[in-house]
């Protein structure tokens, strides 16, 4: 009689079990590799005769500049720019991010992430048409530089356009099926990769972007003021399904 009290006991242990483990599942965060090429505009000086005359000063960069500010130090080929977002696209963060060890130092998080969203729709036989999956999204979104080794603050707005997978949450495609016509309009386009690991080739793509801000960054013991009066991103293939290669 006990014996089969416990038994019951126990299948209801169980069952509770389950439904701990799978009544709360953790929606998934994406961790994207973003490439990027902008030109800052820096306060410069230079000596007229023996009076300081003040300059303009340009420099293209990319993000591997980011990563180096952020760390710094010189990033390794594992160790990337990279944008992390939720899947309902409500918060993110501009990361570095180690491919070699999936850890992540944050370089920026968001403050607010808007978005726009497309559906997509299907014409069957007949001309009836149905409605598909929720298969694009545009977004602005502004972030906060957190203050780390080089990085002494500043911020970002960022606007651009991510491809949403099946299961709603951003992702990416095949790049010949990441495209928008309305692309050129906003100056967006596929950003080359020049960094530390350009020799993977990318074949996937999650969307492009657009940028503008401010970042503080110390230099020789003082802080300097970047201007990034435009920068672009392209956001590539998932890391967190990364492989590197044999």
């Amino acid at each position: 009689m006990n014996g089969r009290k416990w038994a019951i006991v126990g299948a209801a242990v169980g069952a509770i079990g389950l439904v701990v483990v799978f009544a709360a599942p953790v929606p998934p965060v994406g961790v994207f590799r973003t490439v990027v090429s902008m030109l800052t505009v820096q306060q410069g000086t230079e000596l007229l005769g023996t009076e300081p005359l003040l300059t303009i000063e340009y420099n293209r960069m990319d993000g591997s500049n980011l990563v180096y500010e952020a760390l710094g130090t010189a990033p390794t080929s594992n160790q990337v720019f990279a944008m992390r977002i939720n899947c309902a696209s409500s918060a993110a963060a501009l990361v570095v991010y180690d491919k070699s060890d999936s850890n992540i130092q944050v370089i920026a998080t968001s403050d607010s992430f808007a978005t726009v969203k497309q559906q997509a729709s299907h014409r069957a036989r007949g001309g009836t048409v149905t409605a598909g999956a929720t298969n694009d999204e545009r977004f602005v979104a502004q972030f906060t530089v957190v203050a780390s080794n080089n990085l002494a603050g500043g911020f970002l707005t960022v606007a651009g356009r991510l491809h949403l997978g099946t299961n709603g949450c951003p992702g990416a495609v095949l790049i010949s099926l990441n495209h928008d016509s309305e692309d050129s309009a906003f100056d967006d386009k596929d950003v080359t990769d020049a960094e530390q690991d350009a020799k993977v080739k990318d074949t996937y793509r999650a969307g492009e972007g657009h940028f503008i801000g401010v970042l503080n960054v110390i230099e020789s013991g003082s802080t300097n003021t970047w201007l990034v009066p435009l920068g672009h991103m392209t956001f590539r293939r998932e890391l967190e399904q990364y492989t590197p290669p044999s």
